[in-house]
């Protein structure tokens, strides 16, 4: 360890990379859900769709 670096600063910047780390992780794992939350509406609108779609090509349209 170089002798002119106090531990204190150390230890405060491995603090501060904790809480980056921290921020950085959870902005991620935001992320990845709304992006899986956009993916699954799509296929559930999809779903519908081409479910309305089959029912009206069997009975006519529905209103």
């Amino acid at each position: 360890m170089d002798p002119n670096i106090s531990p204190d600063v150390i230890g405060g910047m491995s603090a501060a990379a904790l809480i980056i780390g921290s921020l950085i992780y959870f902005a991620l794992l935001a992320l990845s859900l709304w992006i899986g939350y956009l993916i699954i509406k799509t296929a559930v609108r999809n779903g519908l769709r081409d479910h309305t779609l089959w029912l009206e090509s069997r009975r006519g349209p529905l209103r």
